[in-house]
C-alpha cells in the first residue's frame, strides 16, 4: 500500500483525531502572537555588523543623529508678515515641547552674527518685533545673506522650514510613532486657533515622518485591502461551488495558517514591518492554491456521482502526493531567502516557508476531516462517469490544435522569451523611498510640495576627519572643505550645504565690521579658534556646535540638501562625494539615514537574486528526484522560468524599475508556478504509467486537472490585483506583476507545456 493511500485512510477513518492533530497545532502557535512587535525603523533591515549601520553608530557618537521632524509653512501672501512670523514663533516654541527634541531650527530663531564696534553680538534672527517695517528689513537681509535661501526660506519668500532635532538612540531608534503624534497634535492646535480665512498650509516631514508612514501605509494596507481580498475569494468560491461549506473551509484554512504563521513569528522574535506585512498576500496564495485543488476534485467527484466519503478519499488520494510536492518546492524557494544577510527578507523567508507548510498541514489535518463529517449535499450530479464528456470534448479539442501547431507556438515561445528576457536584463535597480507611497498619503504630498517649492532637503551627512585632534582649526584644512562645499553646491541637484566653515567666515566678516571682503577662513589657527571659541560661548542653551563638529575637534559634519530621491542616482552621486573629496586631499565618509535607505533596495533585489538562483537549484533538484529523470527534471523547469522571463520583459514595458515589491514577484511566483507545473505532471505521468498515449494523458489532465488550474490561477490573480489599492506603491507594484505573471504562468501551464509534451512523444 502507497504513502497516499495510508494517509487517506487515517485521515478517512480517524476524522476526529484528524481535526485534533490541527487543532493542536494550531493551539501551539497562538500563543507566540501575543509576543508579535512592530518595528519600521532603519535597523530592523541591517545585522548590528553590517558596516552601514557600523558607520552611523560612529558618527552619531560624534556628531548625534540625522533624524528631524521637518515642518513646513507655506504663505501664498509671503512668509515676512506678522501672522505667518506669529506661526513660526508659536510652532518653533512648541516644538521644543515634543518628546526627545533637543534642538530646533527655523527662521525666527537662526542665530544672526553682527558686531558693534568690539562687542560680537549673536542673537535670534527675529525677535519681538514683528512691525511690518521691521519685518520688511528682515526679509531683505534674509534673502541676501549667504546661508537663508535654500535652507529655511525659498528664494521667493513664499515658504519656510523648521527643523526640529532628535536626540540619539544607541540601542534602537527614536519612538516616530508618539513623536509624530505629538507633532500633528500641536499643529492641529494650533491651526485650530487661526482665523477661519486663514491660507498658511502646513506640510511633516523628515525621517522620523518617513518611518512613521511606512508603518501607516502597512496598517492601513492590511486593514483595507485583506478584506477585499477575502470577499473576492469568496466571491469567486461561490461561483465554483455554490456551496456554503466549500467556500468556508477554505477561508478557515487561511485564517488559521496566517494566526499560526504569525504566532509562529512572536516565538521567534520575528518584528513586523513593510515587508513582514507581505506574508498574509502569500499565505492566502499558499493556501488557497493546496484547498482550491483539493476541492475542485471532490466536487468533481461528487457530481460524478460519488459520495461524501467516496468524494473525499479519491481527492485526497488524488492530490495527497503533488500537494506535498508543491508544499516542498515552495517552502524550499522561500527558506533559500533565509541565507540573506537583510534581516526582514530572512525572516519573511522563514515565515512565508514555514507558514506553506502549516498551510498544508491545516489543508489535510482540518479542512479534508471538516469536509468529510459535513457531508456536504446539494451538488447537482450530471452524469456517472469520472469526467464530464463535455470537458474531455473540449479538451481533445485543444490538444488536436496543440499538436498541428506545436512547431510555430514552440519558436513563438522561444522568440517571446529571449526578447522578454533582453528587456528584463535592460532594466535597473532603483527605488524612491517617498515613491513608495501613494500621491494621497500626506508625506508623499509633502515631498512634491517641498521640491516644488523649496528645493532640495533632507540628504546624506559627510563626515570629513582631519586625522588630528584639532585639526579643524588649521585654516589650511578648512579652505580645502570651503572649496569642496563650493563644487557640491555647485551641482544642480544640491540645494544647500552646511558646515562650521560658513559660521567661521560669517564670525570673521562680523569682526571685521560686516566687511564683505572678510567673509572668508581666517590665515592663522588662533584666530579660527577664537571665533569658533567666541561663537560657542555667545549662543543660548540647545544652539551650541556640538553637531556640527566632533568634540575632539579632529572632524567636522557637512550636512547636504538635496533633490535626488532615487536609489540609483543617489548611490552614484554618495559614492561620486567620497571620490571627489580624495581629490581636494580630504578624507571623507558618506553616512547618515540616506545612505542607509538607499541602499536598502540594493541589498534586497540582490538577496532576492541570490535566493531565486538557489531556490531553481533546489527545485530543480527536487523535480529531477521526483521524475527519477535529469532530462525530465530540467524540462519540467522550463514552463516554471518562462513566466518569470515575460514578467521581468513588462516590468521593462511598463517602466517599472526592480524595487522591493518587484523583486519579490519572482519568489512568489516561482512557488505558485511550480505548483502548478508539478500538479500538470503528476497527473500526466500517472496516466503514462497506466499506458496512456501522450495525446490521450494529456485531453484528461486538461479535463480533469485544468480546471483546478484555471480557477486557483485566476483566485490569486484577482486577489493579487486587488492590492492596486494599496497605499504602500511596493505592494501595489507586487499584486499587479504577481497577478500578470500568473496569468501567463497558466498560459504556459495549458498551451506551452502540453505543446512541449507532444514535442518530445515517441
Amino acid at each position: 500500500m502507497n504513502y497516499s493511500r495510508k494517509f487517506t485512510q487515517f485521515i478517512v477513518q480517524r476524522p476526529w483525531t484528524s481535526i485534533l492533530i490541527g487543532l493542536l497545532t494550531l493551539f501551539i502557535f497562538l500563543p507566540g502572537l501575543s509576543n508579535l512587535e512592530q518595528d519600521f525603523s532603519y535597523r530592523i533591515w541591517f545585522r548590528d555588523s553590517e558596516p552601514l549601520i557600523k558607520r552611523y553608530d560612529n558618527f552619531q557618537a560624534k556628531f548625534g543623529n540625522d533624524d528631524l521632524i521637518n515642518i513646513i509653512i507655506h504663505s501664498p501672501n509671503g512668509i515676512f508678515d506678522k501672522e505667518s512670523i506669529d506661526l513660526i514663533q508659536e510652532l518653533t516654541d512648541e516644538l521644543w515641547k515634543v518628546s526627545d527634541v533637543i534642538s530646533v531650527d527655523s527662521l525666527t530663531n537662526y542665530q544672526w552674527t553682527s558686531a558693534h564696534e568690539d562687542e560680537l553680538i549673536i542673537e535670534d534672527f527675529i525677535s519681538n518685533d514683528h512691525s511690518a517695517q521691521t519685518l520688511k528689513l528682515k526679509k531683505e537681509m534674509a534673502l541676501a545673506d549667504k546661508t537663508l535661501p535654500d535652507y529655511l526660506i525659498n528664494r521667493e519668500a513664499t515658504v519656510t522650514n523648521i527643523y526640529a532635532k532628535i536626540k540619539p538612540h544607541f540601542d534602537g531608534a527614536p519612538n516616530d510613532k508618539e513623536i509624530i503624534a505629538q507633532t500633528r497634535e500641536m499643529i492641529s492646535r494650533i491651526k485650530q486657533k487661526l482665523p477661519s480665512n486663514d491660507d498658511h498650509t502646513i506640510h511633516t516631514n523628515g525621517s522620523l515622518d518617513i518611518n512613521n508612514t511606512f508603518r501607516e501605509v502597512s496598517e492601513h494596507d492590511v486593514a483595507t485591502i485583506f478584506p477585499i481580498v477575502f470577499l473576492i475569494i469568496i466571491l469567486f468560491l461561490t461561483y465554483i461551488f455554490r456551496n456554503i461549506t466549500l467556500v468556508l473551509l477554505p477561508l478557515l484554512t487561511i485564517l488559521v495558517t496566517i494566526m499560526a504563521t504569525f504566532g509562529l513569528a512572536g516565538y521567534l522574535g520575528i518584528k513586523f514591518n513593510n515587508l513582514i506585512a507581505m506574508v498574509p498576500t502569500i499565505l492566502i496564495a499558499i493556501a488557497i492554491a493546496d484547498s482550491v485543488h483539493l476541492l475542485v476534485t471532490y466536487f468533481q467527484f461528487r457530481k460524478s456521482g460519488k459520495n461524501s466519503k467516496e468524494a473525499t478519499t479519491l481527492s485526497i488520494t488524488k492530490n495527497f502526493k503533488p500537494t506535498i510536492l508543491t508544499t516542498i518546492s515552495t517552502a524550499i524557494g522561500f527558506f533559500s531567502c533565509t541565507t540573506s544577510d537583510l534581516i526582514p527578507l530572512r525572516d519573511l523567508g522563514i515565515l512565508a516557508g514555514a507558514g506553506t507548510i502549516l498551510a498544508w498541514i491545516f489543508t489535510m489535518f482540518l479542512m479534508c476531516p471538516i469536509l468529510l463529517k459535513s457531508k456536504v449535499k446539494g451538488i447537482k450530479e450530471s452524469n456517472q462517469d469520472d469526467v464530464d464528456p463535455r470537458a474531455m470534448e473540449r479538451a481533445r479539442s485543444i490538444v488536436n490544435t496543440l499538436d498541428r501547431f506545436k512547431y510555430p507556438i514552440a519558436f513563438i515561445t522561444l522568440l517571446v522569451s529571449i526578447f522578454s528576457t533582453y528587456l528584463g536584463l535592460k532594466n535597473e535597480v532603483n527605488s524612491n523611498p517617498y515613491t513608495y507611497f501613494t500621491e494621497n498619503v500626506p508625506l508623499r504630498i509633502s515631498n512634491d510640495f517641498t521640491l516644488k517649492n523649496l528645493g532640495g532637503f533632507y540628504g546624506p551627512q559627510v563626515v570629513i576627519d582631519s586625522g588630528v585632534n584639532d585639526g579643524i582649526k588649521d585654516p589650511a584644512f578648512l579652505k580645502k572643505v570651503e572649496s569642496f562645499q563650493s563644487w557640491l553646491e555647485e551641482k544642480e541637484y544640491i540645494s544647500r550645504v552646511t558646515s562650521i566653515v560658513e559660521v567661521i567666515k560669517a564670525m570673521n566678516k562680523s569682526m571685521h565690521g560686516d566687511d564683505e571682503n572678510y567673509y572668508r577662513v581666517p590665515e592663522n589657527r588662533k584666530t579660527v579658534a577664537e571665533l569658533l571659541f567666541l561663537y560657542t560661548m555667545s549662543l543660548p542653551q540647545g544652539k551650541d556646535l556640538n553637531d556640527r563638529m566632533s568634540i575632539e575637534k579632529d572632524s567636522l559634519r557637512m550636512a547636504v540638501l538635496w533633490t535626488l530621491q532615487g536609489s540609483k542616482e543617489s548611490l552614484e552621486k554618495m559614492a561620486l562625494i567620497e571620490s571627489k573629496a580624495k581629490e581636494f586631499g580630504l578624507d571623507a565618509q558618506v553616512t547618515g539615514k540616506i545612505p542607509i535607505y538607499q541602499n536598502m533596495t540594493t541589498f534586497v533585489v540582490k538577496s532576492f537574486f541570490s535566493s531565486i538562483a538557489l531556490a531553481l537549484v533546489g527545485i530543480s533538484l527536487l523535480l529531477i528526484i521526483i521524475f527519477k529523470s535529469i532530462k525530465l527534471g530540467v524540462f519540467s523547469m522550463l514552463p516554471n522560468i518562462i513566466p518569470l522571463m515575460v514578467g521581468a520583459g513588462l516590468m521593462k514595458i511598463l517602466s517599472t524599475p526592480i524595487d522591493v515589491g518587484t523583486a519579490l514577484v519572482s519568489s512568489v511566483c516561482l512557488g505558485i508556478v511550480v505548483d502548478d507545473t508539478i500538479h500538470f505532471l503528476n497527473s500526466f505521468n500517472a496516466l503514462r504509467s497506466k499506458g496512456m498515449a501522450t495525446k490521450e494523458a494529456l485531453v484528461k489532465v486538461l479535463a480533469t486537472t485544468g480546471p483546478a488550474l484555471i480557477w486557483t490561477t485566476l483566485i490569486l490573480a484577482v486577489g493579487f490585483g486587488a492590492l492596486i489599492f494599496a497605499n504602500f506603491s511596493p505592494n501595489k507594484n507586487f499584486g499587479i506583476f504577481t497577478a500578470l505573471v500568473l496569468l501567463v504562468a497558466l498560459v504556459v501551464d495549458l498551451i506551452i507545456l502540453p505543446t512541449l509534451l507532444l514535442m518530445r512523444k515517441r
